[in-house]
């Protein structure tokens, strides 16, 4: 009998396209677009600069030798423009982020110990981390410009003084068999798992059915007991979520270096990885079945399911990196 119940959940799963669809090409799409837009936040390198426009009065020696030295940094692509500009509506004409005045005779004030201003401005949805780095990127080079004329004066040769910057290194400290973690590494187990917890529609919309076209009690009419019932329902799709698991980290694998990004590695053990698997599957499960039980309706249960299931995604790490939460 239980033969049976199984073959009638399995047709049942797959005449429901819509339902599968979910299943596979919503994560895949999740995984292959945050996987691209976060690829900067857990990236070594920065695809994408921000635009800095830069103008004065004058453009003395001084002045230029500032803009050559901005110029030179990882993050903002510098562009200078001869005429002194009033228009700060230029940032959104023109589609740049930020925009600086630098006066010619600021270097002059400073040496004299009078007021002086570099004005920047931004758009009001620029980060305040960009706009602090810019700002320190500035007053750096100031201060070098300041030290550099200092060492002219006492005699000293400044192209034999060394530039610190290159001196200060970086390493990172992993544990024991860890990697860097990528922006791929990230999405691809996280929207995995967002969409094993959507196993709900299928079982939620089969079971609900069930229960109101009178197919359970019809079954429980020829002395079937609830455990193979339970069963036909739990065997079928926790086998659909092993699919997923394997498809998604295909997906990780082969799809996402194709589209630019970095390629999913998995260095843990794999047994581990099944086992893991296994268990968020039966979660997911026993969640859809809890659902469906409490429900009357399939809206009832796809409303409900859908909510919690991103309301849990939103606060466990899925939707939002835990690492960039407050």
């Amino acid at each position: 009998m239980f033969k049976y119940i199984l073959k009638k959940e399995l047709l049942l799963v797959s005449r429901n396209l819509h339902a599968l669809l979910v299943l596979f090409v919503m994560p895949s799409a999740f995984i292959i677009i945050m996987s691209l837009a976060l690829q900067n936040t857990y990236s070594n390198k920065i695809d994408v600069k921000f635009k800095v426009l830069v103008t004065s009065d004058i453009k003395t020696k001084i002045v230029d030798d500032l803009i050559s030295k901005l110029q030179n940094n990882d993050f903002f692509e510098i562009r200078y423009i001869d005429d002194e500009i009033k228009d700060k509506n230029i940032l959104y004409k023109k589609g740049y982020d930020h925009f600086i005045f630098i006066p010619s005779s600021y270097l002059k004030s400073i040496q004299q110990n009078k007021d002086t201003q570099i004005d920047i401005y931004s758009k009001p949805e620029s980060s305040i981390q960009n706009i602090n780095l810019l700002k320190n990127l500035v007053s750096s080079n100031i201060s070098k410009q300041i030290i550099n004329n200092l060492l002219i004066q006492l005699d000293v040769d400044t192209k034999n003084t060394k530039d610190f910057t290159k001196s200060v290194l970086h390493h990172y400290i992993s544990k024991e068999n860890s990697m860097k973690v990528t922006s791929v590494q990230q999405s691809v187990p996280a929207w995995l798992i967002f969409s094993m917890f959507f196993i709900l529609i299928p079982i939620s919309n089969t079971f609900i059915n069930e229960k109101n076209l009178g197919t359970l009690n019809r079954i429980k009419s020829i002395n079937v007991s609830m455990l193979p019932i339970l069963l036909g329902k739990v065997v079928p799709y926790y086998i659909i979520n092993l699919i997923q698991v394997g498809f998604m980290i295909l997906v990780g694998i082969y799809v996402m270096p194709q589209l630019g990004a970095d390629a999913l590695q998995i260095n843990g053990n794999l047994g581990m990885i099944f086992i893991i698997a296994s268990c968020v599957s039966f979660a997911a499960i026993s969640f859809a079945l809890v659902i469906a039980n409490i429900a009357k309706q399939t809206e009832d249960a796809t409303s409900i399911g859908g909510i919690s299931n991103i309301l849990l995604a939103a606060i466990g790490g899925i939707m939002v990196p835990k690492f960039i939460m407050p």
